[in-house]
């Protein structure tokens, strides 16, 4: 079942839609239009998690700082 929706939008999106959608429904090329943009930003989202999980951390000691610093830059 599909919902009906009706939405607002500024002229030159508006435009750039019927220029871009040709004889394809607009109902149909909008709906499509936001499938893409709903996938790419779930795929941005998980990768933002995926980094957020994979940065690593390394706790220094104080007494050790100097040797670290210096380990790292050889």
């Amino acid at each position: 079942m599909k919902h009906n929706i009706s939405i607002t939008m500024d002229q030159k999106l508006f435009r750039e839609l019927e220029n871009i959608r040709g004889r394809e429904k607009r109902s149909t090329f909008i709906e499509h239009l936001i499938i893409l943009g709903l996938k790419s930003y779930k795929n941005k989202k998980e990768e933002s998690r995926t980094k957020h999980r994979n940065a690593s951390l390394t706790v220094v000691s104080p007494l050790n700082f100097n040797k670290t610093k210096h380990q790292a830059a050889t």
